[in-house]
């Protein structure tokens, strides 16, 4: 009998519990429960207040006689960057080994800050060679390691850390057609847009917008709670067909507008095999109507999946497939996650690993060492003369084949290193702060007070001034905090506050007329998200790609000085 296997997948607004046995191609669900994230204990997949969470953990699975010793939990979070990488194949290639050591070329990050992971997407085979595909993941070391603090709050030993973008992965395998097909995993916070082409993912992308705009939209404008919105929106057609209906649609524009650059982006990559449709999972499936706006706003057929293939609860439990939808992560979790593991941990296992290994290489040592004294005692004038003689000729025949692809390579770097600078220059113009204007004037417009005017506007490379005219100075604070409350807007000032009709003429009080400008910055969607697009740094990959043989040859140089000068050594002693 297959063992069970207990998944926590844990976000800002709820804690999910499952409890599952994979028997062949399917999944047999033994328990599963939902409950409240303790307030302010988890911030975007950092665990803030452990005790908190272990607490109402425990009392969820005492509720449910769930009695797992071991866990394997699943990280949602903005913060998991991901980037797709194609390594040497074959059984000897340690793949782990190889992305710690190139993690800095794969991310624009502190690579000390974080640690990583990874899923084999495909391999390639070809007469020639031998590769493999992978899909690399970073997470932040601290993030982690709250995790793994966790465990040890609930006396459990950590199986695996996963993030929710692979399990997913994992579970749609076997929901989907081999059509390629955009995956949305609409969540409550984040988004997680995934294309698949036969089974494989081709790209993934992490959205920082979810289900809460919207649901933040319908408590406001029909009073009600959370719980009531969520109700509403799956039993009722609240969200309409098109954007620009009515505001509570309105609320998804951000989150559709980053699903468009999605398809964009792949389609101008992948010609030969463009996205025939959209699959919406994830809580957001459940929202009547949903479909049909992707439907009208993406220009491609989209569904909602509202069955899942393969899972089904145990016999003697009561649950509905419309409650199994919401436990996607933790069903693909039990299939095959990553292992996120803290650095602290790797240390101490490859502590363990080397002290074992150092003893017998120590044994080994001293007798080869004894073995060379003896025979170097015996042919010590013969390697001397031979030495010498393979010495000079190596480096008659380096100096004369050496400088040609020395002079090319130069030649080369610094054609590329112009480029580049081209390349960074154009992009960063493309993607200027600028590009919000469009965005801040709609989101004046909606906001601004009707007795307030905009005397003067100005925006000069994503820094605003704005100059306005009102009656009331709170008229003032109120549009400040909307703007403070903007993920786009930071660093807002206000300056030149004055009352244009402070005096009095022949005893007339005059109506004050107050002026005032709101200086602030601006940051386009680009520069939001520059971790998980990869347009930029594909312009910086291609225009670096000329000088890869120049770095090969000067490493091969350094590796062979430094071998012929441990011969020397050894040949020496």
């Amino acid at each position: 009998m297959a063992s069970k296997t207990l998944t926590i997948e844990i976000g800002n607004e709820f804690i999910k519990i499952c409890e599952s046995e994979r028997r062949k191609d399917s999944i047999t669900v033994h328990s599963a429960v939902s409950i409240l994230t303790p307030e302010e204990s988890v911030e975007d997949g950092f665990i803030r207040n452990s005790m908190l969470v272990s607490q109402a953990i425990k009392q969820a699975m005492a509720q449910e006689q769930i009695s797992s010793k071991e866990v394997v939990f699943v990280l949602s979070s903005s913060r998991i960057a991901s980037k797709e990488v194609i390594l040497p194949g074959g059984k000897k290639v340690k793949t782990q080994e190889v992305i710690n050591a190139n993690a800095s070329e794969y991310f624009p990050i502190n690579v000390d800050e974080y640690v990583f992971s990874y899923t084999v997407l495909e391999e390639i085979k070809t007469k020639e060679e031998q590769k493999t595909r992978v899909l690399v993941y970073a997470a932040p070391d601290l993030m982690v390691q709250g995790y793994y603090n966790l465990a040890t709050d609930l006396g459990m030993k950590v199986k695996a850390v996963d993030y929710s973008g692979n399990s997913t992965l994992q579970l749609i395998k076997i929901q989907i057609d081999k059509r390629p097909t955009l995956v949305v995993q609409l969540g409550m916070d984040t988004t997680i847009a995934s294309v698949m082409v036969d089974d494989i993912l081709r790209l993934q992308r992490t959205i920082p917008y979810g289900e809460s705009m919207l649901l933040q939209a319908v408590t406001e404008s029909r009073k009600v709670s959370s719980k009531v919105a969520l109700e509403l929106l799956s039993q009722a057609q609240i969200v309409k067909e098109s954007l620009d209906a009515d505001e509570t649609t309105g609320s998804l524009k951000y989150l559709i507008n980053n699903i468009n650059r999605v398809i964009e982006y792949y389609s101008s990559r992948n010609t030969d095999t463009p996205i025939e449709k959209v699959v919406i999972i994830g809580e957001g499936a459940d929202v009547m109507g949903m479909d049909v706006l992707f439907n009208n706003e993406t220009g491609l057929p989209s569904e909602r999946l509202t069955m899942l293939k393969n899972v089904e609860p145990y016999n003697r439990m009561k649950i509905s497939n419309s409650v199994l939808r919401n436990y996607m992560a933790n069903f693909g979790a039990s299939l095959d996650p990553i292992h996120l593991e803290p650095k602290a941990l790797r240390a101490v296992t490859a502590s363990k690993s080397s002290s074992s290994a150092g003893n017998m290489i120590a044994y080994v040592g001293v007798g080869a060492l004894l073995i060379a004294v003896a025979a170097g005692l015996c042919i010590w004038p013969i390697a001397v003369n031979k030495r010498n003689t393979t010495k000079l000729n190596k480096i008659e025949s380096e100096i004369s084949s050496v400088k040609p692809k020395v002079d090319k390579a130069l030649k080369a770097y610094d054609e590329s290193e112009t480029n580049l600078k081209d390349i960074v220059t154009f992009d960063r113009a493309a993607n200027a702060n600028s590009g919000y204007m469009l965005e801040l004037i709609d989101l004046l417009e909606e906001n601004m007070p009707s007795d307030m005017q905009v005397s003067e506007l100005k925006i000069t490379d994503g820094e605003v001034d704005l100059k306005v005219l009102f009656l009331q100075p709170e008229l003032l604070a109120g549009l400040t905090s909307t703007l403070k409350d903007d993920i786009h807007v930071s660093d807002v000032k206000v300056e030149g506050f004055s009352n244009l009709n402070e005096s009095e003429e022949d005893g007339v009080v005059t109506i004050p007329v107050y002026e005032g400008t709101l200086s602030f910055k601006i940051c386009s969607d680009v520069f939001l998200d520059e971790y998980t697009d990869e347009m930029y740094y594909d312009s910086l990959d291609s225009a670096k790609k000329n000088t890869d043989f120049f770095k090969i040859d000067e490493k091969k140089v350094k590796d062979d000085d430094k071998k012929s000068e441990e011969t020397e050594t050894k040949e020496d002693k």
